[in-house]
This record gives C-alpha cells, sequence and structure tokens, in this order.
C-alpha cells in the first residue's frame, strides 16, 4: 500500500467510514424485519479523559450477516483507536469477508481478509482462503462449528518490501448460551505457513440489558509468530463495550 494513502486512512476518516457502514447497517436492520435473512450488530465502546492526562479509547465493531438456503455471507470490521497526551498509542483495523455455499453437510467457504495496524511492523498484511465449514455440535444450549481450508497470505512490511507465502487455515467457534440472557462465546483461528503463524483468539461474555441492547466484555489476543524486530509477537485487547442486535 502506498505510504501516502495509508497517511490519507488516519483515524477520522476511518471512523467516518465506520459511521457510514452503521448507518448501512441499520438500513439493512429495517429491511431484516420483512427479510428474516438478515442479522446485524453493532458494538461501540469509547473512553475520553481529560485534566492531567488527556486519553482517548474508541472501539468500533460491526458485522452483518445474511444467512439463505444456499448461501450465507458475512462482512466483518474491527476497529481500534488509541491516544494518550496527543501522541498515538494504537490504530489497528481488521476486515474480512467469508462466503459459504451450503452442502447437504456443512458448506464450501471462500475468505478474504485484510488488517493494518499502525504499530506492528507491518504496512498490511492480507489473505485469501477457500475450504471446508461443518457444525461439529449443537445442543439446546451449545454450539460448535469448524473450518479448515487452504490460501495465500501476502505480508508488507515498513521496510517496503512485500512477501507472499502458503498457508493453511484452522478455524472453531463455540457458543453456550449461559442463561435467557447472558452468552459466552470463544472463536479461535490460525492460519498456518512456511515463514510465520498468525493465531487469534476472542473470549466475549455479552449480558441483555434492555431489549436488543447488551454490555459485552471480551479479551482479543493475536500471535504473530515472526515479526519484524523490536516488535512484539503477542498483542492482546481487553475490552467492555455496548452491543445493539438488529
Amino acid at each position: 500500500m502506498d505510504h501516502k494513502l495509508r497517511r490519507a486512512m488516519g483515524p477520522g476518516k476511518i471512523l467516518w467510514v465506520a459511521a457510514l457502514l452503521t448507518a448501512g447497517l441499520a438500513a439493512n436492520g429495517v429491511r431484516a424485519s420483512e427479510d428474516s435473512l438478515w442479522t446485524s450488530e453493532v458494538e461501540l465502546g469509547a473512553v475520553f479523559t481529560s485534566g492531567n492526562t488527556d486519553e482517548q479509547n474508541v472501539k468500533f465493531r460491526a458485522q452483518l450477516v445474511r444467512d439463505a438456503e444456499m448461501f450465507k455471507h458475512t462482512m466483518y470490521l474491527d476497529h481500534l483507536d488509541s491516544s494518550k497526551d496527543n501522541n498515538k498509542t494504537a490504530q489497528k483495523t481488521y476486515m474480512y469477508y467469508q462466503g459459504d455455499y451450503k452442502l447437504l453437510v456443512g458448506s464450501l467457504f471462500g475468505r478474504v481478509s485484510y488488517e493494518q495496524d499502525q504499530f506492528n511492523g507491518f504496512d498490511y498484511q492480507a489473505d485469501v482462503s477457500a475450504g471446508y465449514s461443518r457444525l461439529l455440535m449443537e445442543k439446546a444450549t451449545m454450539k460448535l462449528s469448524g473450518d479448515i481450508g487452504l490460501g495465500y497470505r501476502i505480508s508488507a512490511p515498513d521496510t517496503g518490501s512485500t512477501d507472499g507465502e502458503a498457508i493453511v487455515r484452522l478455524a472453531g467457534a463455540f457458543s453456550w448460551d449461559i442463561s435467557q440472557n447472558a452468552t459466552f462465546k470463544q472463536l479461535l483461528s490460525t492460519e498456518i505457513g512456511a515463514d510465520s503463524t498468525i493465531s487469534r483468539s476472542e473470549s466475549s461474555v455479552s449480558a441483555n440489558i434492555a431489549g436488543d441492547l447488551a454490555m459485552k466484555f471480551s479479551i482479543n489476543v493475536k500471535n504473530n509468530s515472526s515479526v519484524p524486530a523490536g516488535r512484539q509477537e503477542t498483542d492482546t485487547e481487553s475490552s467492555v463495550t455496548l452491543v445493539y442486535k438488529f
């Protein structure tokens, strides 16, 4: 990605994109009342302090799913922006699209993802993969599914070079309705390449507050086995957010 373009996509413009996406999701939410195939979810957390310490933290996430008879489409956006005393401490955006073609048992999927993190030593990382997805277990309050596939990842370090490698993608999703108002979710994925392996984990507990509004506590962990010099392999993010589902 051109460095001028990267500078142009500052936090303000990214949040404008997030706001536009929210508006689009809201429109789909209205349409969802007429077409139950659509489900949407918007998540927002923000902390602003002033005085002896000026600090701003904004967490935004949005997901749109269309689950039809033969096809399922999932679009996802996750953005974090943090600064302290006018110094940027975190700025990252992660997004993906996955399309599933349903079979008698399981489905075939195609997936593409993109990540831009100002502090991880990469200008960007992107991958595309395809494979097989299947529901592994379903009970009254629990559900477990898994994905396996092959793909290709492109990594562009800040040094200006671009590297590519084949990957094997493994992923799992577990959900548990603890009660009528509380849900636990665990998402795990790993993308194994010859040069590096990138693994992600999201553990969350959400509880309904009123109607379609819920509060969510989550812990996200990302590990990259091969990072530029001076960078940490593991990033951990804890957040408390409000979630609106429609």
